[in-house]
């Protein structure tokens, strides 16, 4: 859990842009622009294990 609470903290606003930015696609263009909420998660959940470790710290390279 300490990992997605790192992953948050460091990049909050990026995950606000995204989930804003198909929220408003959706409402303006077309429905399929839902997709993107659910790619939004997978990506985040992704990134969360790729690159911090169970204690929430970054791994680097």
């Amino acid at each position: 859990m300490q990992r997605f609470r790192s992953l948050i903290a460091d990049t909050w606003w990026l995950w606000l842009i995204f989930i804003l930015a198909g929220t408003i696609l959706t409402t303006l263009l077309s429905k399929v622009f839902l997709l993107t909420i659910p790619i939004c998660i997978f990506t985040f959940l992704w990134f969360a294990y790729v690159r911090y470790d169970e204690d929430g710290n970054f791994k680097g390279t």
